[in-house]
């Protein structure tokens, strides 16, 4: 049986007050939740899928009660925050086999079909995917040695620190022998477990194409962008345009109703959602049974399920609204 755990248990707090009622892991990124988009990901030969949950379980455990998935899921919630190694300490005894780790607010192009493969032919404890960035200081960094051996891993470095410019990208295959090097007071994986895997033990698997971590406000539209295009998403023929104007990427989901609305590019409009005339939405997210009002001006933001603006209402690189679903 080869198992895949998402760790899925934080807070989301660059993304409030959106995640003030959704959690971070089901927050729609054009038109599908975060935490499905992750597990469609998943290579056929994973037979049951452990969601390591935190703030607002029920709420994922509704979700994957009403979505039937191609593999088994099972949620996991913890009752106070274990971090990434407290999280995996609390499944060992359901890990008999290789398996993935998976953070659960990445969207890239990752084959782990392909990363699984490596990581058993390096016969290593464990594999972390590695990505190339021009700014490491926010990330876990990793020096490699001759190979794809790591030789050294350093949790968000100063710039000073920052040996490499390739991070840890956040998906894993690990065996079960990593619980050797784990107990119950290591909370984190990238600041107590890695560093002491780098004698041989802990490899990297580079890829190319793109990656995404979606936790705050400019990556959740940069990632939105990417994915109607990737995807090839437009105007469905449920929704209703009048007299719009488009520049696209731009995609509108059934049920929208848009009047004289100035439209793109990387614009995303939710099922339900209004617009009213002479409005313009620019880099945006109009997410469900939002309501826009008349010759408003939104650039650079996500207007919350449910959220009601009046006309003229100018917003600017914010998130807006108090979500009502």
């Amino acid at each position: 049986m080869v198992k895949a755990v998402v760790l899925a248990g934080g807070f989301g707090t660059r993304l409030r007050p959106l995640t003030n009622i959704i959690p971070k892991p089901l927050v729609p990124i054009a038109g599908i939740p975060l935490l499905q988009r992750i597990i469609n990901t998943l290579p056929s030969s994973i037979d049951e899928v452990i969601v390591a949950a935190g703030y607002r379980g029920h709420d994922i455990e509704k979700y994957f009660s009403e979505n039937v998935q191609n593999a088994p899921v099972v949620v996991v919630t913890e009752h106070k925050p274990l971090g990434t190694a407290g999280a995996l300490w609390n499944l060992r005894n359901s890990m008999d086999s290789t398996f993935l780790v998976l953070n659960g607010d990445v969207v890239n192009s990752l084959s782990l079909s392909d990363m699984v493969a490596f990581h058993r032919s390096r016969n290593a404890v464990a594999t972390i995917s590695l990505w190339e960035v021009d700014d490491p200081t926010a990330f876990g960094v990793v020096r490699l040695s001759d190979g794809s051996a790591i030789a050294e891993f350093r949790e968000k470095p100063s710039r000073e620190e920052a040996f490499s410019n390739l991070i840890n990208a956040g998906t894993y295959v690990m065996e079960p022998g990593i619980f050797e090097h784990m107990n119950h007071e290591h909370f984190s994986l990238e600041r107590e477990v890695f560093p002491r895997l780098t004698d041989g033990q802990l490899h990297g698997f580079g890829f190319e194409g793109y990656w995404i971590d979606c936790g705050s406000r400019e990556m959740f539209l940069n990632a939105q962008q990417l994915l109607i295009n990737k995807e090839g998403l437009g105007i469905v023929k449920s929704a209703k345009m009048d007299g719009c104007s488009l520049n696209r990427p731009v995609a509108v989901e059934k049920g929208a109703r848009l009047k004289g609305v100035r439209l793109g590019p990387n614009a995303y409009v939710e099922t339900g959602a209004v617009i009213e005339e002479g409005s313009v939405i620019e880099n945006s997210a109009v997410l469900s049974n939002a309501s826009i009002g008349r010759n408003c001006r939104i650039t650079g933001s996500i207007v919350c399920p449910g959220t009601k603006l009046e006309d003229s209402t100018v917003s600017d690189n914010q998130i807006i609204g108090e979500p009502s679903l």
